[in-house]
């Protein structure tokens, strides 16, 4: 599980995702404002959070760890065009924290580590396939 990319991947995008529930969001000239006082962004970054940290432990179930990979990258996608449109819409004066730009970045670890079990499940495809026409040769002899 641990000399795998794709677990150093998805722990990383866990690791952004995880420190947004301390960040701040947006700075404004009396206060920053935290995500955790949105609620909708609680909701995202607690989604996106259990679903990249719960795919490190479906190292076994290849197809089932991918799935969670696409689901977490459409989440994270969602939560950063939120976060684009509140940029857009911004009131004169606010700034927002490099954190807004996590998600994206999350998506794109994430992203990494689908393409390396995707990897990972065409070899053992592959090598199922070898010991299938091995097998086959010795039923004919």
């Amino acid at each position: 599980m641990i000399q795998r990319i794709q677990t150093f991947f998805l722990f990383a995008a866990s690791a952004l995702l995880f420190s947004l529930f301390f960040c701040n969001f947006i700075y404004t000239d009396a206060q920053p404002i935290k995500y955790m006082e949105y609620t909708p962004f609680i909701v995202l970054a607690a989604v996106s959070f259990a679903v990249s940290f719960s795919g490190i432990f479906l190292f076994r179930k290849r197809v089932l760890q991918m799935r969670f990979c696409i689901y977490d990258i459409i989440i994270l996608i969602a939560f950063q065009i939120w976060i684009g449109y509140l940029f857009f819409r911004r009131v004169p004066g606010t700034t927002f924290s490099i954190t807004s730009v996590f998600p994206i970045i999350a998506s794109i670890l994430v992203y990494l580590a689908f393409r390396y079990i995707e990897k990972d499940e065409l070899l053992v495809r592959s090598s199922n396939s070898f010991r299938d026409i091995s097998r086959e040769m010795k039923k004919k002899k």
